[in-house]
């Protein structure tokens, strides 16, 4: 019944008619009145007030003898309707055919009692639709069926069972094609049904459902065998339960929904709340504190200045849950309290779980801890243990030194231990600064009769243990005057080693026998020896040995070339040599002042100078020492065809490897051509015979020095030689075809070369002397190079003064007096301090 039907309780014309009547039914609505209420139509072959008639249940006995009858429901299809249009005629069966349908239990027995005929209902309860109740036919001649089981074609007639003795009897009322179709499915007999055959060895047990629910609402209703013979997987399990979630969907809105009850965890709180920000629980005197907040519309009264931070207070959270809808007997208070409860309880949970996390990482730290302190204690008692061993070795080292009983050997074992057993007390303290204190005296003491000349490799071996023990790997460039700490080793080299070699070379070491002294710098170089004492003992020591006796050398007594033991020196001191080299050819200048060129000792001198001199003043020393003496000698060298003395000449030639190419090129030049020319003229107005001019020309050609003789100058006069010869001669005999061989010789190496295929890069032009010479003569020459000219041409000494400057210039001597420049200005000491003088002055002075 619907919630808006109401039943009336009126009365009507029936019940004035059957006031009486004992066997009154109930009224009772048809199908059309259960869906449509008050507004279903009455039908047309129904009287209005015409009641369904009641039928009479069946006696106790009837039903306990099985008496009752099924009626077939059909096979509801899903998601088909039924036809509309059928009659309503067919939905509903007639008494007539309810009768001859079997009833559970009517055949058997064959003494079945009458069923009693149905009672006569009057004709105002008759209705087309028949009873709920079953409906109980009488007992015919006709034989009974069974609910489940067919007739065969004759009573008693049939086939016999084919399922077994007493299995299947039933199949001779039958045609038997229950056996055949198993049989094609692939039964056999004597073995049971199923994908296995294990068949169901016991009989189906009646089980009581719980509850009044329908089937499956109470879950599974298969008993222990069902499950063992069939066993169900977890997906047919889920998919009941999907299946069941699906089954609620059907029911109306607004019935009452099955209360979901959520339960977590601790562990699930504690996952939720990683990220969760806690609400302080300080139980100090400020969260005790009420707070009075009137920064909103409305004055609110915080319970401690926590409060402030949220967003919402209690009190606000408390009205709006009063606003919300409750129904039945829902109590906001009592939701809201328990809603706090419940927050405080997962905030306890997540506050005990992050304490207990802290605790136990803070327990892991402590061990780690306890173990590092551990470690570090019994690392500390071993290195107090090691620092009282490496005491008694220190102390029992001071007290032999202070008894002057120490010796090296020992000094050497000590610090050996020291090192070797002690490596991090020997570095940590440095140790190796105690060797300069202790070990300077007794190396002092060891090198105190040690000849470097003589030995120059002894007690190498010394230096070179105790470069093992106490050297720190100090700046190699360091010097001993800086503000930082010098390396011990360092300290015990240029204590002891350097100087004894100092006091060698300042004492018994004569610069011109070098050899000793290079050995011993050979034999002591680095790394026993730091770069710094190695460039000190060069630079201060020896380079002043070195500048004196190049002052004192005299290149005309002295019986030893300069060369032989200054250039040993140049890869060891490099440009330091610098200094020396003006004096150097300041009295090669004055040695060839009256030098012939007949003397070759002179290009012995020289020799050994050309790749260490500057090729500018090389030549500016060729040019004014050698190159007047040579055109002297060519000058005065006569030019005769008949009788010509070429000792001069050959002069000339062995100066052809010093001599720059424009030298040599102007000394012919001015000195030989012109007289050659002269010669050559004289002699063919005496009309000689050509073969002979020829010869005399093919003479002087092949001697022609070989750095100039394929220079275009050169070429050029031998081609106008021939052509004076050519035309002089042409007269005579053969004359013109030989001068014209010789001019297509001469022609042709006059030829320009090829030029360059293009696309290749400009051949650069080579720098030779005559470009150097030419860039000397174009160069602006500074103070310094005017005054050393002029000094060099007037025989003025002009050499640098070694460690010595003036306002950061260095100082010259320039003859008996000390100058120095500032850009072009020449500044003279004299009594009253530097002034500056002219070049005219200065000269003069000096």
């Amino acid at each position: 019944m619907s919630d808006n039907e109401v039943e009336k309780f009126e009365i009507t014309d029936y019940d004035l008619e059957n006031e009486f009547s004992t066997t009154r039914p109930g009224r009772r609505q048809t199908k059309e009145q259960q869906i449509y209420g008050v507004w279903a139509q009455e039908s047309g072959d129904e009287e209005e007030g015409e009641a369904e008639p009641l039928s009479v249940p069946p006696s106790r006995a009837r039903v306990l003898r099985g008496g009752l009858n099924f009626v077939s429901g059909g096979i509801q299809q899903s998601g088909k309707k039924d036809d509309k249009d059928k009659k309503e005629g067919s939905d509903e069966e007639s008494e007539s055919e309810l009768a001859p349908r079997p009833m559970f239990g009517a055949g058997a027995d064959s003494s079945d009692e009458e069923i009693p005929a149905k009672p006569q209902q009057p004709s105002s309860f008759g209705s087309k639709k028949s009873s709920n109740y079953p409906s109980f036919a009488s007992s015919s001649s006709k034989p009974k069926d069974i609910a489940g089981m067919r007739r065969g074609g004759a009573p008693g007639g049939g086939k016999p069972g084919l399922l077994g003795s007493g299995l299947g009897d039933w199949e001779k009322y039958t045609s038997g094609i229950g056996s055949k179709l198993l049989k094609k499915m692939g039964f056999e007999e004597g073995k049971g049904l199923g994908k296995n055959l294990q068949g169901i060895s016991t009989p189906v047990e009646a089980s009581k459902r719980k509850g009044k629910g329908a089937i499956g609402f109470y879950g599974s209703e298969r008993n222990e065998r069902s499950l063992k013979d069939f066993p169900v997987n977890d997906s047919d399990e889920e998919e009941k339960e999907k299946f069941k979630d699906l089954l609620q969907q059907w029911k109306k809105t607004g019935s009452k929904k099955k209360i979901k009850y959520v339960y977590k965890s601790a562990e699930e709180v504690i996952q939720e709340g990683k990220t969760k920000k806690l609400k302080p629980t300080d139980d100090s005197h400020i969260t005790k504190t009420k707070v009075i907040d009137m920064t909103g519309p409305e004055t609110r009264v915080l319970s401690s200045y926590h409060a402030i931070a949220g967003q919402k207070n209690f009190v606000d959270e408390y009205e709006e849950d009063k606003k919300k809808k409750y129904e039945h007997f829902d109590l906001p208070e009592l939701l809201h309290n328990l809603q706090i409860l419940l927050e405080k309880c997962e905030d306890d949970i997540v506050r005990n779980a992050r304490t207990l996390e802290r605790e136990n990482d803070r327990i892991v730290h402590l061990n780690h801890e306890r173990e590092k302190y551990e470690a570090l204690v019994e690392r500390e008692k071993k290195e107090l243990d090691s620092l009282d061993q490496a005491f008694i070795l220190v102390e029992g080292l001071e007290t032999r030194h202070k008894e002057q009983t120490l010796s090296l050997s020992e000094a050497t074992a000590i610090f050996t231990e020291l090192k070797s057993d002690y490596p991090k007390i020997y570095n940590t303290y440095e140790i190796p600064y105690l060797a300069p204190t202790y070990i300077t005296p007794l190396l002092k003491e060891l090198l105190r009769t040690w000849n470097p000349l003589a030995q120059p490799t002894a007690h190498k071996e010394v230096f070179a243990a105790w470069q093992q023990l106490v050297d720190l790997g100090g700046n190699q460039h360091q010097q001993p005057d800086t503000t930082v700490p010098l390396d011990p080793y360092h300290h015990l080299v240029w204590e002891t080693w350097t100087a004894a070699v100092r006091s060698t070379v300042m004492g018994p070491w004569e610069p011109r026998d070098c050899g000793p002294l290079l050995a011993v710098l050979e034999a002591w170089n680095y790394p026993l020896v730091p770069v710094w004492i190695q460039g000190h003992l060069l630079q201060h020591v020896i380079l002043p040995r070195i500048t004196r006796a190049v002052h004192n050398w005299n290149p005309l007594q002295d019986t030893v070339p300069i060369h032989t033991w200054l250039h040993p020196w140049l890869p060891l001191l490099v440009d330091h040599l610098q200094s020396v080299y003006p004096v150097i050819r300041q009295k090669l200048s004055a040695a060839l002042v009256h030098w012939h060129p007949n003397d070759r000792s002179a290009k012995m001198v020289l020799q050994p100078w050309k790749r260490v001199f500057s090729e500018i003043s090389m030549t500016t020393l060729i040019q004014s020492n050698i190159q007047p003496k040579l055109e002297s000698a060519l000058l005065e060298m006569a030019i005769n065809p008949h009788s010509q003395n070429l000792d001069p000449w050959h002069w000339f030639l062995d100066w052809d490897e010093l001599l720059p190419p424009q030298i040599s090129l102007d000394i012919m030049e001015h000195c030989f051509f012109p007289r050659w020319y002269q010669a050559l003229g004289t002699w063919l107005s005496a009309n000689p015979p050509h073969p002979d001019v020829i010869a005399w020309y093919k003479g002087w050609r092949e001697i022609i020095p070989k750095s100039v003789a394929n220079h275009l100058q050169i070429r050029q006069k031998f081609q106008q030689a021939l052509e004076v010869c050519s035309r002089a001669l042409s007269y005579q005999p053969g004359a013109s075809d030989q001068f014209n061989l010789l001019l297509a010789g001469l022609d042709k190496l006059s030829e320009p070369p090829p030029p360059p295929p293009p696309g290749s890069p400009p051949r650069q032009r080579s720098k030779d002397w005559a470009d150097i010479i030419s860039s000397a003569r174009r160069e602006t020459l500074s103070m310094r190079e005017v005054v050393e000219r002029r000094c060099l041409e007037r025989g003025i000494v002009f050499v640098p003064i070694p460690d010595r400057k003036h306002e950061g210039r260095p100082v010259y001597r320039c003859g008996k007096l000390s100058i120095s420049f500032n850009k072009n200005i020449i500044y003279v000491q004299t009594e009253r301090g530097w002034m500056p003088k002219s070049l005219t002055t200065l000269l003069d002075d000096a």
